[in-house]
């Protein structure tokens, strides 16, 4: 059995990515292994179970079962990752500001924020991060301060310090910073509609991923979510009938919560393969030859505390929109 004792310089860090980054260099265990160690009590908090988005605190004692850690290496698998050359100038051109404590990208969609064990050859926001800004032996490295979907567009930030990375953790979880997304859906939406409906993190075996679903308030595993949403624009295409942009205010920020909540009011997302409408996804992908999620991580405005005043990142609309909405305009702030 492994112990490890945390202290100042992982106070704070969330239990999973802590875990990540420790098993980093051991290859044979994956991500869901981790995940998995987890919710079996195979690595545990001060003897006890602890939740994935657990903060550890300083004094801390995490304990990995031999079970765990023994697991052999798969030697059939070539060691490290193999990626395609990263064009700096690519890299630059998504960067939508930068100063001495923050970078910020314009995701594109179909791009994972971390490297993941199923797409060795497939480059990372992650990888375009050290592309730009390589990585230290013994100071701090910039990281993001939040993950957005692999198919999800839009505002992404990393903290190039050690206090903007903390400070724009911090305020996501103290709910004072304002997220809207732009999201395309099926049929006629509805003018405004807020969603206030629980969540609970699953399993889905088909896919081999995780799946959110809809809770109760009585369930020890939900977590409460509320999402707002505001409809802009209804186009009637050819092909793909009625369909709806929205302006989307998350004031949690659950894992697939806008493709939760508005599947589970009669309206998912666009392209969303996981929760969304199976016929019409496979004339999206078919016939229009589009396979996009259509979600978009448009805004972000919070309390600057480095500037002192309120500031603001905005992601223009993605093509992939444009090409089915026909849109060129910007969207209205309007509610």
């Amino acid at each position: 059995m492994q112990t490890i004792v945390i202290d100042s310089t992982n106070h704070d860090q969330r239990f999973d990515r802590f875990l990540r980054k420790y098993f980093k260099s051991q290859t044979q265990i994956t991500l869901t292994d981790i995940y998995r160690g987890i919710r079996n009590r195979l690595i545990l908090v001060n003897n006890k179970k602890a939740k994935e988005d657990y903060r550890l605190r300083d004094g801390d004692k995490i304990t990995i079962s031999k079970e765990f850690s023994d697991k052999p290496v798969d030697t059939s698998k070539p060691v490290g990752r193999k990626i395609a050359p990263i064009d700096i100038n690519y890299v630059k051109s998504l960067i939508l500001f930068e100063d001495t404590n923050r970078l910020i990208f314009n995701k594109p969609t179909g791009i994972s924020i971390h490297p993941s064990d199923n797409e060795n050859k497939q480059r990372s926001m992650h990888d375009l991060l050290r592309a730009y800004i390589p990585a230290t032996a013994d100071t701090f490295n910039p990281a993001f301060g939040y993950r957005l979907d692999k198919e999800t567009s839009g505002v992404l930030i990393a903290g190039k310090t050690y206090d903007s990375l903390q400070y724009i953790n911090q305020i996501i979880r103290d709910r004072q910073i304002k997220k809207e997304y732009l999201a395309v859906v099926i049929w006629v939406f509805p003018k405004h509609l807020r969603i206030k409906k629980p969540l609970r993190k699953g399993f889905d075996g088909k896919f081999g991923r995780g799946k959110t679903v809809i809770s109760t308030e009585e369930d020890p595993e939900s977590k409460e979510a509320i999402t707002e949403c505001w409809l802009q624009k209804v186009v009637n295409h050819p092909e793909l009938g009625n369909l709806s942009l929205i302006r989307v205010h998350i004031e949690t920020g659950r894992m697939h919560q806008i493709r939760v909540h508005t599947a589970d009011a009669g309206f998912p997302v666009l392209g969303d393969i996981l929760y969304g409408h199976p016929r019409i996804n496979r004339v999206l992908l078919e016939k229009v030859k589009l396979k996009n999620l259509f979600l978009h991580c448009w805004k972000y405005s919070f309390f600057d505390i480095f500037s002192e005043d309120v500031t603001s990142f905005e992601a223009p609309i993605p093509k992939h929109f444009n090409e089915i909405l026909g849109i060129r305009e910007s969207i209205a702030s309007k509610k």
